[in-house]
């Protein structure tokens, strides 16, 4: 053998050993891409789902009982519009061979002869990209705009290039070539929210796809190519370039010869006029649960928002939601209805609603703005962040404090300011109550009825920035309470502060939805439960493709979040929310809020089978509500009466109309102290101090009230005795201590005339029933409150001097 021969004889097998090694490990590095990059498995589900051509269909839960097992009873959901996607499917052999012909001619030459890529086209749109040879190369087969269309995964990356490449690959080894063609014409984008040949055939020409003539055929696949750009209501000029351009290419193709090219070139661009009938919209419930679906499809599948979109409308899902169609319903009904509301919503004034099943959680109805429903996706104030205010309280503060212990019901804190700002020459007490009233001594339970931000002040020391951030953001899940964040103005923005989490200014607000379903955690005694607007969707095959299961986690023992239930009783027996008549009929809790400058009011309130929340306010945030009658509270009392009648009638046992009490202990407790009741508490002149309240087990106080001190009082001055008072006029009353109130100006206390102060010997009290006994104590730059009547209780009688 000649060493030429020899020589070319190793290099061969040198080439093809190496060869045959890169294929390895070629194959081997694709195939470990694959199983790290390329869901084929969700590619062949969204493949499936994209065939089928019927509507998503949509049930409520008909179960209206509350029996202990809760249940659900599907019952379908008729009057749902089909959205604004529109498809319908079609066979291949009943498209238009014009069609189907321009399609391979313009898009996919090479359709039938590939594996799904065409390695020259995509070779040549690399060098393109290298070079810039040309200004646009598509390299696309039709089998990768399957790919990209059922995904929705269009992103500009050589990654997501690569991937549509394998997955192109692996769907033509799974499916033939006439199954890819059909699926590809029938979910085409073709403008106008038409999705597939057929709807767009019926659209623009008011025919049937398969009677479609050249000029027709060219038109509609010109538009997908741009459908914008391309549309033939706004830019027909274009449209009927592009269709001449689509024309062209069949004619090089030699699927139509020249005199049917040169025909219909010519022909005008005729198509339907467009239509401007208005669509029925679908209720406020439905969009939140096609939200929350598009969402979960979304993060599950990682397909795109536009592709989950699509599959909603036209993917044949059923769709197990949790509404409760007489909530819904009522709500709706009393919306739509503007003599319900002040006249200030013709100025912009708006309100949403917001109810939950009690005990679970679950969304049951929703609105999002004033009046008759007129469009789809209008803005929902029910899914949008607004400030809390003090509708915050319970949750960041009241409740992590309660079931630990560290306060009780009858826990006493001085409602005084904390601190003095400097504003225009003076200095403002801070906080502000609202309304502008500081009690003094004020028990947990008086502090959350009338919503005293002095103590929800002091109950921030108490658990700090960091405990209550975390317990917002991933106790209750509001992803709108940030840490730090810097503004469009690149300034820092947080919420460690006491502002935001002690009296709910958070910077961007919380969601009503996600407030009320917050609130659940006290009905549901304890449980905080992942929000749900739907129990589980179907593909139309019965298979689950989303499920969200009732399930919770613990966020509270069941007695803490019982006792939780019975403080915020007390906002709707006497307190900030009196007016609500539904207390009548069963038990109602719940709390108020109202943001800096009045810009936004809210009620969460809750019997032991609904939750539901109302927010007042006007869209811009800019304007204050003023003077406007409370009409929150009293739309929230009519629409839970109304949605209550019918399930409160049928009950035979009150106990079910009562929040349970179970595991609590009640017992009495000095007002003052929140100590055990004594002889003394009893001579205080306002009138009685003893109260009862509810308690975790152990936590009722037994020791004595020391708070109050017996004094001597002349009743005919009225001030306290000293010692030349005559004994006939003199009588015991009991005056309470209270330390450390030191203020940088005098403000009005309420209880600021029964405090008492030792005194020493020899000591003068002041001429004057305006003072109180001991103000000659007191430093000439302090001050420690004063009480709201001119003469205080506490003054001194300088009367009988001894002179």
């Amino acid at each position: 053998m000649k060493k030429r021969t020899k020589v070319f004889i190793i290099s061969l097998c040198i080439f093809i050993i190496t060869v045959s090694v890169g294929t390895l490990i070629g194959i081997v590095c694709i195939s470990a891409y694959t199983k790290k990059n390329v869901d084929l498995e969700n590619d062949e589900r969204l493949f499936g789902l994209a065939k089928i051509g019927s509507y998503t269909e949509y049930y409520a839960n008909a179960a209206d009982g509350f029996s202990e097992k809760i249940e659900y009873l599907p019952e379908k959901l008729d009057d749902i519009a089909l959205g604004e996607y529109k498809k319908q499917w079609v066979e291949l052999d009943e498209i238009s061979k014009f069609l189907q012909d321009g399609f391979i001619a313009v898009e996919d030459r090479s359709f039938y002869d590939h594996n799904g890529v065409d390695l020259k086209r995509t070779a040549y749109a690399a060098l393109n990209e290298l070079f810039g040879f040309k200004k646009t190369f598509g390299a696309s087969t039709i089998t990768q705009q399957v790919v990209k269309n059922v995904s929705g995964d269009n992103e500009i990356t050589i990654k997501r290039k690569l991937n549509e490449i394998i997955r192109a690959y692996s769907l033509e080894q799974k499916h033939s070539k006439y199954e890819i063609f059909e699926t590809y014409l029938n979910i085409v984008p073709m403008g106008n929210n038409i999705y597939g040949v057929k709807s767009a055939s019926e659209k623009y020409f008011g025919k049937d796809v398969l009677d479609l003539d050249l000029a027709e055929a060219a038109t509609l696949i010109g538009i997908t190519n741009a459908p914008s750009r391309y549309d033939p209501y706004k830019n027909p000029d274009a449209c009927r370039e592009k269709r001449n351009n689509v024309l062209y290419a069949m004619l090089e193709c030699g699927v139509v010869d020249k005199e049917e090219y040169e025909n219909s070139i010519l022909t005008p661009l005729a198509v339907n006029e467009r239509d401007n009938i208005r669509e029925k919209s679908n209720s406020w419930f439905i969009e939140t649960v096609n939200k929350d679906v598009i969402s979960d499809m979304c993060e599950k599948y990682s397909m795109s928002e536009e592709a989950a979109k699509l599959l909603l409308s036209n993917g044949g899902l059923r769709i197990y939601t949790t509404e409760n169609k007489k909530a819904q319903s009522s709500l709706e009904s009393y919306f739509s209805d503007e003599g319900h509301f002040p006249e200030q919503i013709r100025d912009g004034l708006e309100f949403s609603m917001v109810i939950c099943d009690s005990r679970n959680g679950d969304l049951i109805a929703i609105i999002g703005s004033v009046g008759e429903k007129s469009g789809n996706m209008l803005l929902n104030h029910a899914l949008v962040p607004h400030t809390p205010g003090s509708s915050l309280k319970p949750l960041a503060l009241y409740a992590p404090l309660i079931d630990e212990g560290s306060i009780t019901w009858s826990t006493v804190f001085d409602d005084v300011p904390l601190s003095f700002n400097a504003s225009g020459g003076t200095v403002v007490p801070y906080p502000v109550n609202y309304p502008r009233v500081y009690s003094g001594l004020t028990t947990v339970k008086d502090a959350i009825r009338l919503s005293k931000n002095t103590v929800a002040m002091r109950l921030y020391d108490i658990l700090g920035a960091e405990r209550i951030y975390s317990h917002l953001k991933y106790g209750y899940g509001f992803d709108s309470v940030i840490r730090k964040k810097y503004s469009s103005a690149n300034e820092a923005v947080t919420d460690l502060a006491a502002a935001p989490l002690a009296l709910g200014q958070l910077s961007y607000g919380v969601p009503l939805r996600r407030l009320t379903e917050a609130y659940t955690s006290f009905s549901s005694e304890g449980i905080i439960h992942e929000p749900r607007s739907y129990v589980k969707v179907e593909d139309a095959y019965g298979n689950v493709l989303l499920e969200r299961k009732s399930e919770g986690e613990r966020l509270y023992s069941k007695e803490g979040a019982r006792l939780m239930n019975m403080l915020l009783s007390t906002v709707i027996d006497c307190g900030t929310a009196s007016s609500v008549t539904l207390k009548s009929s069963v038990d109602v809790a719940g709390k108020t809020g109202t943001s800096g400058n009045d810009k936004d009011r809210l009620f969460i309130g809750y019997t032991p089978y609904y939750c539901a929340g109302i927010w007042c306010g006007y869209p811009s945030g800019d304007e204050s509500i003023g003077k406007i009658a409370p009409t929150h509270l009293k739309i929230w009392d009519d629409v839970m009466s109304d949605i209550h009648s019918s399930l409160l009638s049928g009950l035979k046992d009150k106990e079910v109309r009562a929040f349970s009490t179970l595991g609590l202990e009640k017992g009495d407790y000095c007002k003052d102290s929140g100590l055990l009741f004594s002889p003394t508490c009893s001579l205080d002149p306002r009138g009685s101090r003893l109260e009862s309240g509810y308690f975790l087990h152990g936590t009722v106080s037994h020791d004595l009230c020391d708070r109050h001190v017996a004094v001597d009082y002349d009743m005919l001055t009225g001030a306290i005795a000293n010692d030349y008072c005559p004994r006939e006029n003199l009588t015991k009353i009991s005056l309470i201590k209270v330390d450390e109130r030191h203020f940088d100006k005098q403000i009005v206390v309420s209880d600021a005339d029964y405090v008492y102060m030792p005194l020493p010997k020899s000591y003068k009290y002041p001429e004057s029933f305006e003072l109180p006994y001991y103000y000659c104590l007191i430093a000439e730059d302090d001050y420690i409150g004063i009480g709201p009547r001119r003469k205080q209780y506490n003054s001194g009688c300088y009367i009988h001097d001894g002179d």
